[in-house]
């Protein structure tokens, strides 16, 4: 009895179990680091830059912007030339809003742009001092360009770092700045250095050493390899721009940690895709898809340049009532000259050409090689927006360009 008594106390001393140990509390998430806002802003323009050719070249300086915060998948231009588009961009309106939809052969004589706030006079208002350098004659303060800053000079591209870095020096504590740089960039004519030359290929037959390669050649196409010479020379030009962006960058100073920087393009180019080359009334990829880069932050999918001064104000918690909002990923929406793009989803592109309307998709591997059947909604897409959005008009106050700067225009292919 005493054994089995004993036998069945061990028995039960093996099956207890132990208290459970309470578990660890778990471990706590790491806190990302808190970027403090900008102090200031720098928006750079690279004029004519399409996405793709961006893509395709080799740009660190570049990549790093973008490497260290967004890049917009889809951003579409609001027109296919420089004036409408770059009205966009100061006022955050469309085209349609803005009215400024006029063609590039007028002789220089110009309406003003519209009397409404510029992203420049609105942080101007705030209190950011205002700086701007441009180098297309086109935005010569004439026209209304200037509205807002306090400074609004022309520049070559690679005296702006120098500018830049002069007025950065003047920068102080009491206030924050805005400064917006429009480079040239792969303009026609084009002149790429020695070196990018030889990493593209380009024969210095097509390089005029004073004129440069000019854009008149590759539209005609007369001459054999023209169009794919002036192809190669686009791309190297954009390698020799982003050494300049470099360049910029590093003019900061110590300013560049607290300086949000925002690059984009007003217009992109065709290179001899639907047998065209150039920037004229079109409204394809070639033209419509440009850069838009953030150095910080997040950006959405698609996005129209005319976001961008919704998104410098709101980076510096500046509150104005933009037409477009920074977020304001869809539609996509861009017009040259009555002509009109549009996509209300991303994938599916709508041109209406003198009324006639071609559909593509984005997605595929040759986006615009051939239309698709059917309107895929898009023309009821269009109606609701048009409806929602009246049309401007423009000002009555007409402008007559200096016939230096006509003659200016001229050499860049804009005027015959």
């Amino acid at each position: 009895m005493l054994t089995a008594m004993l036998l069945l106390t061990l028995l039960s001393a093996c099956t207890s179990t132990e208290p459970e140990t309470p578990p660890l509390p778990a471990a706590a998430e790491p806190k990302a680091p808190e970027v403090a806002p900008p102090r200031n802003v720098l928006v750079l323009l690279i004029d004519t830059l399409r996405a793709d050719a961006l893509a395709e070249a080799e740009t660190p300086n570049i990549d790093a912007l973008a490497a260290g915060g967004d890049a917009v998948g889809h951003a579409w231009s609001a027109g296919t030339w420089t004036v409408p588009s770059v009205v966009s961009i100061f006022t955050g309106m469309s085209v349609r809003q803005h009215g400024w939809d006029l063609p590039t052969g007028r002789l220089g004589h110009y309406p003003k742009l519209p009397a409404v706030p510029t992203l420049a006079s609105v942080l101007h208002d705030a209190g950011y001092g205002t700086f701007g350098l441009y180098s297309n004659p086109y935005l010569a303060e004439e026209l209304g360009f200037d509205r807002g800053f306090d400074t609004w000079r022309r520049s070559s591209d690679t005296a702006m770092a120098k500018r830049l870095r002069e007025e950065v020096a003047t920068w102080g504590d009491d206030r924050g700045h805005f400064a917006y740089l429009h480079l040239l960039g792969p303009h026609s004519p084009l002149r790429p250095s020695p070196e990018a030359r030889q990493r593209w290929g380009v024969d210095d037959s097509w390089i005029d050493e004073k004129k440069g390669f000019g854009i008149g050649a590759a539209k005609r196409g007369k001459e054999e390899g023209v169009r794919e010479a002036y192809a190669a020379a686009y791309r190297a030009v954009i390698e020799d721009t982003d050494v300049l962006v470099g360049d910029i960058l590093t003019a900061l100073g110590e300013h560049r940690a607290d300086t949000l920087v925002l690059l984009t393009s007003d217009h992109g180019e065709l290179l001899g895709e639907h047998g065209r080359v150039g920037h004229g009334t079109w409204l394809y990829q070639g033209l419509t898809n440009v850069p838009m880069i953030i150095d910080r932050g997040a950006l959405p999918e698609t996005l129209g340049i005319a976001s961008v001064p919704a998104i410098v104000t709101d980076a510096l918690s500046v509150e104005h009532p933009w037409a477009t909002a920074a977020d304001a990923a869809l539609p996509l929406i861009a017009q040259r000259e009555g002509n009109v793009a549009l996509s209300a989803d991303g994938q599916h592109k709508g041109i209406w050409m003198d009324d006639a309307l071609s559909v593509y998709d984005l997605d595929a591997e040759s986006p615009e090689s051939a239309p698709l059947s059917g309107d895929h909604g898009l023309p009821a897409e269009w109606a609701t927006w048009s409806a929602s959005v009246p049309p401007g008009t423009l000002s009555e106050d007409g402008v007559t360009l200096h016939p230096d700067t006509v003659e200016e225009l001229k050499a860049l292919g804009y005027l015959e």
